[in-house]
């Protein structure tokens, strides 16, 4: 890293002709620098570079502080890139914002707000932002007389007096009593009976997006950069993204509407957990909001999140979820933190997934899972969400994994969750490792290696929830057994942002991949051309219902989007190499940490009549089960329109943001 922060500040020349460029690689031109800065041109030879296409590189350096772009070998599988050039610090510009959703007649919506990155109960002047939804009757518990002790010999306030924002800043998390003696639940300065609010993650300026494409110089190349470049022979002037806001997690519903907002009470239709096989764990039915599931799909998550919008047939200022988007935000992290392996289980880790041992004690805190025991004996067994375990929901020996035996695969973070456990933990000044209640859970988190935690201003942290149940089921010889459940939810927030693990959201907005089902489903389900097309620019993106045409028909967009190009479904499997700009896998290989990282699925259940062409569905995330979550892990197997109940949606919003900047 320090050899490519020198051949950045070689940049600030003005400009270098292949003349100049020579003497400098013998050392005989200096331009007032030290020979030994000047010297480190000679490294860029070990990438087998032409003298024109270093001068062309080191005219683009001079950008300095606005790109940053690291290079990946084409063959190698090692996920760790070879080179960076640019900034960190433009890289991280991402910011929170508390959005209205009434503003949204006009292209774009303008933020109530920036949010502090490591604490969304603030904004970023440190005022207390409304972020945490409750209901009237939650409100009004501290419109009565109100005492600091059970005695009620402490007079506070009298009725109708009560201040949330002085009760806290003077003390703290304290309790408060009723003129009877009861503790009333408090009041807290963050929270609010609105139901209009939304949060986003995204940034002031347009960025242009450089994703996998090989250039000049032989290398794999991925960045970002502040206005229209060619980098290395590669022009991204066509992949911008305006001030965009991302939902930070799979969205729920309020009036059918998706909210990226954690909510103190239980959600409406498919806004709520589910109880486990045969009704046994109820673990998960606490009375709040999850994300909405069961009835979600490429097509409904489109048309609820649109119907935020003044004219509901816009795709602006607020849309479904975009693919664009979505993927200069993890480019983005991968360049930043110089690896595709981001969900390794000691860096951010893959949410609540399957993906690493949970085999004792030690490996159940590190990476979640499920420990569990007959409540006669003392000895714990430990299991992954994939395991099916030694409980028996019927005496006839009927077991699923715990994924389905707890609460049939549904959500088991709350929306927002982990984001507000967060935020309390920054707020209290609560350490990483230290346990901690946050409106009834027990949580504790870790920061990142090498990235911004909690108490350096940011949100890259793993939060861990515990929660624990007893329950009736049988064992394996039939006999009715009472068993304790301990789980431990691992909830992986890379800037904020919960790209993994528990449940699958549909984020495809602009991102259309046709398949065209030319084999026979009983021979076999891959071989079949899909065609991929992308649109960056949300305001042109189309409102189509419709997921098949007979006999090759052809969607209105296909004339109207961007093709990346034709290609074969392969069969579910690792992605080795992928189609730039798309998750697309064009060769399969690699693994969960080798190639591209992530696992496709794109086995053709899309359509069985020969012909007929389908829109695929664009699912990410993975869900519990899997042993194979992280952010770029996609289902592209279903038609669009398929639901299910750890299927959820995604949503972003266009805001007002600087104007971009203009190429020179």
């Amino acid at each position: 890293m320090e050899k490519d922060k020198k051949i950045s500040e070689l940049g600030k020349l003005e400009t270098v002709t292949g003349e100049e460029v020579a003497l400098v690689e013998k050392g005989k031109k200096n331009y007032g620098l030290p020979l030994s800065l000047l010297a480190k041109a000679r490294d860029l030879e070990e990438v087998n570079r032409s003298i024109e296409g270093l001068q062309s590189d080191i005219s683009d350096l001079r950008l300095q502080n606005d790109y940053g772009v690291a290079s990946w070998s084409e063959d190698d599988l090692a996920p760790e890139c070879t080179a960076f050039f640019g900034s960190w610090e433009f890289l991280n510009k991402w910011n929170v914002y508390l959005l209205d959703t009434t503003d949204n007649a006009g292209e774009t919506t303008t933020p109530v707000g920036k949010l502090m990155r490591n604490n969304l109960f603030r904004f970023e002047d440190g005022s207390f932002a409304p972020t945490v939804g409750i209901t009237e009757e939650m409100r009004a518990e501290c419109d009565v007389e109100l005492y600091l002790d059970e005695a009620h010999q402490q007079k506070y306030c009298d009725a109708g007096a009560f201040n949330a924002e002085t009760f806290y800043n003077e003390h703290g998390m304290a309790k408060l009593y009723n003129a009877e003696g009861i503790e009333v639940r408090v009041l807290r300065p963050w929270e609010t009976t609105e139901t209009k609010y939304t949060i986003g993650i995204g940034r002031d300026d347009t960025v242009y997006l450089l994703d996998s494409l090989k250039g000049k110089s032989g290398r794999v190349w991925k960045g970002l950069f502040a206005k229209p470049t060619v980098w290395d022979g590669i022009d991204v002037s066509d992949y911008a993204l305006p001030p965009t806001a991302m939902s930070p997690s799979p969205v729920c519903t309020i009036g059918d509407k998706p909210r990226s907002f954690f909510y103190l009470y239980e959600g409406e239709k498919n806004c709520q957990s589910s109880a486990g096989q045969n009704n046994l764990c109820t673990m998960f039915q606490v009375g709040r909001t999850y994300p909405r599931v069961s009835d979600m799909s490429q097509v409904t998550n489109m048309q609820r999140a649109r119907s935020m919008n003044a004219d509901t047939s816009r795709s602006y200022p607020f849309s479904e979820g975009g693919f664009h988007a979505l993927n200069t935000y993890v480019t983005a992290q991968e360049v930043l933190y110089g690896t595709k392996y981001l969900h390794k289980n000691t860096v951010f880790g893959s949410g609540i997934s399957s993906n690493d041992s949970c085999n004792n004690e030690a490996t159940w805190k590190q990476n979640g899972g499920v420990r569990y025991k007959l409540s006669s004996s003392g000895t714990w067994k430990y299991a992954t969400w994939s395991t099916q375990g030694d409980i028996y929901y019927a005496a006839d020996q009927k077991r699923v994994n715990f994924n389905t035996l707890l609460n049939l695969e549904n959500p088991k973070e709350q929306c927002m969750e982990s984001q507000m456990a967060a935020s309390f933990a920054s707020e209290t000044g609560i350490q990483p490792g230290v346990e901690f209640e946050f409106y009834g859970g027990t949580y504790w988190y870790e920061n990142v290696p090498n990235a911004s935690g909690l108490s350096e201003g940011g949100m890259n942290v793993r939060v861990f929830k515990r929660m624990s149940t007893t329950f009736n089921a049988y064992d394996s010889a039939g006999a009715e057994q009472s068993w304790d459940v301990e789980i431990i939810l691992r909830m992986s927030l890379v800037g904020g942002m919960n790209l993994s693990g528990d449940i699958f959201a549909y984020w495809g907005g602009g991102s259309e991949n046709v398949g065209t089902c030319i084999v026979d489903t009983n021979t076999s389900r891959v071989g079949n051309p899909v065609d991929i097309y992308i649109e960056p620019d949300q305001k042109k993106w189309h409102n189509e219902t419709s997921v098949t045409k007979p006999d090759k028909g052809v969607f209105d967009f296909e004339s109207q989007y961007k093709k990346l190009g034709t290609y074969p479904n392969l069969g579910n499997n690792y992605a080795l190499k992928r189609a730039p700009y798309s998750f697309w896998k064009t060769e399969k290989g690699g693994s969960i940490s080798t190639g591209e990282c992530f696992y496709v699925y794109d086995d053709n259940y899309w359509s069985s009549v020969l012909n007929t062409r389908a829109r695929l569905g664009l699912r990410f995330r993975g869900y519990a089960f899997y042993g194979y979550c992280s952010a770029r892990l996609v289902s592209a197997n279903n038609v669009a329109s398929n639901t299910n109940r750890n299927y959820a949606g995604s949503a972003q919003a266009l805001i007002a943001g600087a104007a971009p900047l203009q190429a020179e």
